[in-house]
């Protein structure tokens, strides 16, 4: 009987996944190890297919290049390639989970990070800065931008318009080309729901490599 089983032969692995992306980056293993905290050893073994990373691994993995799960399992590569289109896609994210970049000033959760290629981007932000000096200014990066403000209130300062005050239940969409930078009012610090948007390609990773330069870098997994 001739078997119809769906062939993974040409499906990359993580390790080819991970040594594509280094690749195309120009990164060493030295450079993957310390934005990744895992050994070089390890690295090399994975790229070779010696061993296979765990979960943790992985998870350890996107949260220092910056990648969404997705960029790793799914062997999409860091080149651009035409992506085979899908269908009924879906993602849960628990709460208290997801990839978390943030400083003394705000708290950025990305949730459903498990996707790769999508045109949302969702996540959660805690506000705490209250100047425009605290934040260092307006900020923008490509797409159009969503917000929902679920606890607190904000000073929302766009580039073209006047500050305005959301309160609780209250929200905005605007072009994110232009600058712009919430700053808490509230005795609280502020909670919003933000979803970023945009048709270009790796949008995740663009908006997180934007994010972590303007925070210096500093990212954590949390995963409890």
């Amino acid at each position: 009987m001739t078997s119809t089983a769906p062939s993974n032969v040409n499906k990359p692995s993580i390790g080819e996944a991970l040594r594509e992306r280094r690749g195309y980056h120009g990164w060493t293993l030295a450079d993957v190890a310390a934005k990744t905290g895992m050994s070089k050893s390890t690295l090399s073994k994975i790229e070779n297919d010696l061993i296979s990373p765990s979960y943790q691994s992985i998870l350890q993995l996107c949260a220092g290049l910056g990648i969404e799960i997705g960029d790793l399992v799914s062997g999409s590569g860091a080149k651009g390639e035409e992506v085979r289109k899908l269908t009924g896609r879906r993602s849960i994210s628990r709460d208290g989970t997801g990839l978390v970049m943030g400083d003394d000033n705000f708290t950025y959760t990305y949730v459903c990070t498990d996707i790769a290629h999508k045109r949302i981007i969702p996540m959660m932000i805690d506000v705490r800065a209250r100047s425009i000096n605290e934040v260092g200014g307006l900020w923008n990066h490509v797409g159009e931008e969503y917000l929902y403000v679920l606890e607190g209130s904000i000073e929302l300062q766009t580039e073209l318009y006047e500050p305005t005050i959301l309160e609780k239940g209250d929200s905005a969409y605007f072009d994110s080309t232009m600058g712009h930078a919430y700053l808490s009012t509230g005795e609280f610090p502020a909670k919003l729901l933000v979803m970023c948007s945009s048709a270009t390609p790796n949008l995740a990773q663009t908006l997180r490599e934007v994010l972590s330069d303007r925070l210096g870098k500093r990212v954590k997994k949390n995963t409890t």
